[in-house]
C-alpha cells in the first residue's frame, strides 16, 4: 500500500514537472508572437489565438496562485475547489494542466447547425 501511495505521488509530481514544462513553452510561443508583432506590426488568427489563449492561461495562475499566498489553508482547500468547478464545467488550470481528452474534446470541428436559418428567414421573407 505505501508503495502504491508513493508510485502515486511521483506520477503527481512528474505529469506536474511536465504540464509546468508546457506551460513555459506556451509562454515562449507567446512571448514570440509579441515580438513578431512588435517587428512587422501585424499578426495571423492563429498568432492571435496563441496570445489569448496565453492571457487567459496567465490570469487563471494568478487567480491560483493568489490564494496560496494570502489565504492559510488554501492549499488544502484548492483541489476541492477545482474539482467542483470541474463538475460545473468551469476549468480553473491553465491549458498546460488540462487533460488531453479534454483538449482532443475541444480541438473537435464544431459541428453545423442541424437549423439552417439563412433559408428559414429567406423562406420567410418570401412568404
Amino acid at each position: 500500500m505505501e508503495n502504491k501511495l508513493l508510485k502515486k505521488i511521483e506520477d503527481s509530481i512528474t505529469v506536474f514537472l511536465e504540464n509546468c514544462k508546457k506551460q513555459a513553452s506556451n509562454t515562449k510561443e507567446a512571448a514570440e508572437v509579441i515580438e513578431k508583432y512588435i517587428k512587422e506590426g501585424e499578426i495571423t488568427d492563429e498568432d492571435e489565438e496563441i496570445l489569448k489563449t496565453q492571457l487567459v492561461d496567465s490570469l487563471k495562475i494568478i487567480g491560483v496562485v493568489i490564494p496560496f499566498v494570502l489565504i492559510p489553508g488554501a492549499s488544502i482547500l484548492l483541489p476541492f475547489l477545482i474539482k467542483v468547478a470541474e463538475k460545473n464545467d468551469i476549468e480553473l488550470m491553465p491549458t498546460a494542466f488540462q487533460d488531453e481528452k479534454k483538449e482532443k474534446v475541444k480541438r473537435l470541428p464544431k459541428r453545423k447547425s442541424m437549423f439552417n436559418w439563412n433559408k428559414t428567414k429567406t423562406n420567410e421573407n418570401k412568404n
